[in-house]
């Protein structure tokens, strides 16, 4: 099954440019995830998008007590997104690690008009990564959305098998650098500033670019199916 949904999705990697009135909704797990995935593509195309975090980052910071592990990680979130010129967002009330158990409150998020909702790769190495994938299949079969909604999937802690759109964030990747470095309490314990825009610019080469995000570009239809030949 993952082999056949993988087989329907048109692969090759072409620029994309999202259409200045293209209604875009980024939603990721944890606070940091977004700058990692995409932050050059919300800084490039800050006007299209609405930003949601699905947990609140109270196991973020195991040496502080959950209410202020969470008002950091909340803050870092905002300062980030604020380096994007990024207005519309917010943060569910979800725990770190009980996405999964979710759905009740992921589902009030209206997707009806959005044209791209981006989401991790939904083979990442991390629960609450993968659970978005499962949860936004649910959402998507319950409630309304436009025909030709697509998802898009980013690069966290998982590279992308087959990519096949990809965003120039030449002009923004200082922008990307600042938004990660936003995350301060989480470098202290891991540094992924390195590799990450390392990826950026190994991904570039293939389009004798300096620095871009790759993404997969699914219709309904395919990710629906690579969801259920996964999950």
């Amino acid at each position: 099954l993952f082999r056949s949904a993988y087989l329907s999705v048109k692969f090759g990697v072409k620029e994309f440019e999202i259409e200045q009135d293209s209604k875009c909704l980024c939603l990721c797990p944890h606070q940091d995830d977004e700058s990692i995935g995409m932050g050059g593509t919300l800084a490039k195309y800050n006007k299209n998008f609405t930003v949601i975090c699905l947990t609140n980052g109270a196991k973020g910071l195991k040496s502080l007590p959950k209410e202020e592990a969470i008002k950091v990680r909340c803050e870092e979130f905002e300062a980030a997104l604020s380096k994007a010129s990024i207005s519309d967002y917010k943060v569910l009330d979800i725990e770190d690690r009980a996405l999964i158990d979710s759905f009740e409150k992921f589902s009030i998020i209206d997707i009806k008009d959005y044209d791209y909702i981006f989401i991790p790769n939904l083979i990442d190495q991390h629960k609450d990564h993968k659970a978005v994938a499962i949860l936004l299949k649910k959402l998507i079969e319950q409630k309304p959305h436009r025909e030709n909604l697509k998802i898009c999937m980013y690069e966290v802690w998982a590279t992308l098998a087959l990519p096949n759109k990809s965003v120039d964030i030449e002009e923004q990747i200082e922008i990307k650098k600042e938004m990660i470095k936003s995350y301060k309490s989480q470098i202290e314990q891991r540094d992924y500033f390195t590799p990450i825009i390392g990826l950026n610019m190994y991904r570039a080469q293939q389009l004798n670019k300096k620095y871009v995000e790759d993404f997969t570009l699914l219709s309904i239809k395919e990710f629906v199916e690579l969801v259920n030949s996964i999950y």
